[in-house]
């Protein structure tokens, strides 16, 4: 008769592959929330607490250190993970401080004219663009710039682009876009009226000033470990030829606290979405409307607090608060170099849209945005023989007139 079940007392500790981490936005700063908890896919965290200690140079008749005190308190660490859909959304949003917007309006019988080179709007924003006028359109829960998608079937038109809004008086709100964006749909004229079941879409998420602290839960041997007041400082997501796409994200906390108790009213399963590859989930990558003459190697985006800090005093362990600092946005992009456009590019001080798309099995993904980069440091170095020279160029985000540096759809 053969053996059946397993055996006891196995393993030596506590195993990662039975360990959980969640999290859940807080209501207040540093008080880990009841309701519901988010459980996270993840290939990796480090996760720690990290005393501040001091030693006092006490003068002693055996030589040896004084006592050892605690001087401060923090947290900090990294959850690593690969790139699908849905899965990082709130934790993203934190580091852009924004929430996602999802709004999706069609003209119906109204008129939304979209217009090439629209002098009027320039002379108020002060540069060249095109725009959209929509009439009736109600903006109250419609940022003021961010990510707007454009599609009019009838004239096999597609677009996703940055946009700036403008309230001119008895005019309806106007959509400030890059120019030439409507070229393509205005044809040899200057104006241009949807038709009524195009539909226009705000369904995006655009760097803006909310700020999100999160506690996360580590569930280890029966207890669980609450890292409070948790700020996402930085994020960065890299696709690589030849790799899966990953994603790191930068936690800083306020404090540690072991708990017994399990706070959550509930647990929502970590999502269940493919994961993405970059051969034929990578959709490609965009210039100032352009795709670089030669094939993408590579291409990393980088979401930093600059000058985030904590605010400390005396008479309790961790933060009184948090300084979020200021959005940075980057991205680094190589490809096999064939043409000097984007070089030619830089060498003109051209701003403008640089996206990376991808997406999974299913159809789902992200429009990566840089609203208004720009090139700096471009290379192309001649580096060792019987090998195709790769470019790399770096975009540092710039904020729209209204705002907004930097958007995902």
């Amino acid at each position: 008769m053969p053996y059946t079940g397993a055996t006891a007392g196995y393993a030596a500790g506590e195993q990662t592959n039975t360990s959980k981490l969640d999290y859940a936005l807080e209501t207040t700063f540093n008080v880990a929330p009841g309701g519901a908890y988010q459980r996270l896919r993840m290939t990796g965290e480090s996760l720690a607490v990290q005393d501040g200690v001091a030693t006092p140079d006490e003068i002693n008749d055996i030589p040896e250190d004084a006592e050892t005190v605690l001087t401060s308190r923090s947290t900090r660490g990294s959850i690593n993970g690969v790139v699908s859909y849905g899965t990082y959304d709130d934790l993203v949003a934190g580091v852009l401080g924004a929430d996602w917007v999802s709004v999706e309006r069609s003209p119906n019988s109204d008129a939304w004219v979209a217009a090439v080179n629209d002098v009027t709007a320039a002379n108020l924003v002060g540069y060249s663009c095109d725009s959209i006028l929509m009439n009736n359109f109600d903006v109250s829960d419609i940022q003021k710039a961010g990510v707007v998608q454009i599609i009019d079937q009838t004239k096999n038109f597609s677009v996703s682009l940055p946009y700036h809004m403008l309230l001119r008086g008895g005019l309806g709100p106007t959509l400030v876009v890059p120019l030439h964006s409507f070229d393509a749909l205005v044809g040899s004229g200057t104006t241009y009226a949807l038709n009524k079941d195009a539909q226009v879409t705000f369904n995006s998420l655009v760097n803006d000033k909310l700020g999100k602290t999160f506690t996360f839960r580590k569930a280890l041997a029966g207890k669980w470990e609450h890292y409070t007041g948790s700020m996402i400082s930085q994020v960065q997501i890299s696709l690589q030829q030849g790799q899966a796409p990953t994603v790191q994200i930068d936690v800083i906390g306020s404090d540690l606290q072991i708990s017994t108790v399990d706070v959550s009213g509930s647990v929502t399963p970590a999502t269940s979405s493919p994961i993405m590859n970059t051969v034929d989930n990578f959709l490609g990558c965009k210039i100032f409307g352009t795709a670089p003459a030669g094939c993408i190697r590579s291409a990393s985006i980088t979401l930093s607090r600059n000058g985030n800090a904590q605010d400390t005093g005396m008479g309790h362990v961790g933060a009184c608060g948090v300084q979020f600092g200021s959005l940075q946005a980057r991205m680094e992009i190589q490809y096999f170099f064939k043409d000097y456009t984007q070089f030619l590019a830089w060498q003109a001080g051209q701003k403008g849209v640089v996206s990376v798309s991808i997406q999974d099995a299913s159809g789902n993904g992200y429009e990566f945005m840089m609203l208004n980069g720009r090139i700096f440091n471009p290379t192309n170095p001649i580096s060792q023989k019987n090998s195709t020279i790769v470019a790399t160029v770096s975009v540092t985000g710039n904020p729209l007139p209204g705002g907004g540096t930097f958007g995902i759809r």
